[in-house]
């Protein structure tokens, strides 16, 4: 059991995927969906991409969440801790999808409001999203839905010279109010090395091309991603993004890396216990980071990483915001004590921190990230989370022992 799930001070876990997994409503003219939380990440994909056969729908519909928790994970659990899917830059993260939220606490209950836009002060429903538990029990949603269209898909692929030409089209491309692909992603030259054998790039016609037109194993970086929608709106996308990414320097390698990616986009993590039963840990930390802080962030991050000898660091950024964009860590390396992991991975966390990133871009704060929440935030916010947490759970019944940092 994982530590998100250990009821450290004694209690009971809530299964709500057991009862609760039921579609309420689908409203096509509002285009949204009313769910029960443990409703799985699948069952629910398929039951809105065949809505005109099982709800009598007049379109197809996609909930555009897609973490690569996907086979996994359920929408309670996307909407409590704040997820965020492999084609948010387009849907928007689970936080934008979410539209009202009914709970169950031991102050109440109460459903929140389902308008597209209020002026009503500060919205509850926005406070009660990432709460992880610790203030209620999400029994309903409602979550805007989107028209499934995957006929009008576009893939492409590109090779940049370097990470700061990827940054620099990156921010560039999402910055052009043109729209964004729903698929975007940029890896720096240890992980493109990587996904190169992956993607089932090296040694192909490809491969060639690229060595010949010469881009440099260990400096190279590989950008791959799709555009979806309306067919003129996911053209025009794709046609801006190759635009962009010729004026910085990258070479179109057509849409087969994306392919190959789809394969694995779910399964990629259960390689993880696999490589423990031979002693190679395998984790991942991410961080969310404007674009005027990225690079100072990701070389800090790094150099932390690659102190350690014998260490894999691979790198890329997949959720873009004109804003900024994150930074996924993952560490590869040979750890026979558990206590050097946390050692290892506390000092990461120190480093995010010390470099001006999130805590966590986009999968919750949990037990893990909770030491540092007091820090991050600052005295003031953390005062506002313990009062609401006091108000909705005053005997602190609710996920206790240091979820959110809340103790």
């Amino acid at each position: 059991m994982t530590m998100g799930f250990r009821c450290d001070k004694g209690g009971i876990t809530l299964v709500l995927s057991t009862h609760l997994n039921q579609v309420l409503d689908l409203n096509e003219a509002n285009q949204t969906i009313t769910v029960q939380p443990g409703i799985m990440g699948p069952e629910y994909e398929r039951i809105l991409n065949n809505a005109p056969e099982i709800m009598k729908a007049k379109r197809k519909y996609t909930g555009g969440h897609f973490p690569q928790s996907f086979e996994h994970s359920s929408v309670g659990g996307w909407i409590v801790t704040l997820g965020s899917g492999q084609q948010s830059s387009y849907y928007g993260d689970i936080y934008d999808i979410v539209v009202s939220q009914e709970y169950v606490t031991p102050s109440g209950n109460f459903k929140t409001l389902d308008y597209p836009g209020t002026a009503t002060g500060p919205k509850v429903n926005d406070i009660m999203k990432g709460n992880e538990g610790t203030f209620g029990v999400l029994v309903s949603a409602t979550l805007k839905i989107f028209r499934h269209m995957p006929e009008n898909r576009s893939r492409f692929g590109f090779i940049f010279a370097d990470w700061e030409s990827a940054v620099s089209g990156s921010r560039e491309i999402c910055q052009g109010e043109f729209g964004l692909p729903s698929v975007f992603r940029i890896s720096d030259p240890e992980e493109t090395d990587i996904a190169m054998r992956l993607y089932n790039i090296e040694g192909t016609i490809i491969d060639k091309a690229i060595s010949l037109r010469g881009y440099k194993s260990g400096r190279r970086c590989l950008c791959i991603g799709q555009a979806d929608g309306e067919t003129g709106f996911s053209k025009n996308v794709k046609k801006n993004v190759k635009r962009i990414c010729r004026k910085h320097g990258a070479m179109y390698i057509s849409g087969l890396p994306v392919k190959n990616w789809e394969h694995g986009r779910y399964t990629d993590p259960y390689m993880r216990e696999d490589l423990n039963d031979f002693g190679v840990m395998i984790d991942t930390l991410e961080s969310g980071v404007t674009w005027d802080n990225l690079h100072d962030l990701c070389k800090g991050v790094r150099a932390h990483i690659k102190s350690r000898p014998n260490t894999i660091c691979m790198t890329h950024a997949s959720h873009f915001y004109p804003q900024g964009t994150n930074l996924y860590f993952i560490f590869i390396a040979r750890m026979d004590d558990i206590d050097e992991y946390k050692k290892f991975q506390d000092g990461i966390i120190d480093q995010i921190q010390a470099h001006g990133g999130s805590l966590s871009h986009h999968h919750g704060v949990g037990k893990m990230m909770g030491p540092w929440m007091e820090k991050h935030l600052g005295n003031e916010q953390m005062d506002v989370l313990r009062a609401i947490k006091h108000h909705f759970d005053p005997n602190n019944i609710m996920n206790p022992g240091g979820t959110l940092g809340l103790g």
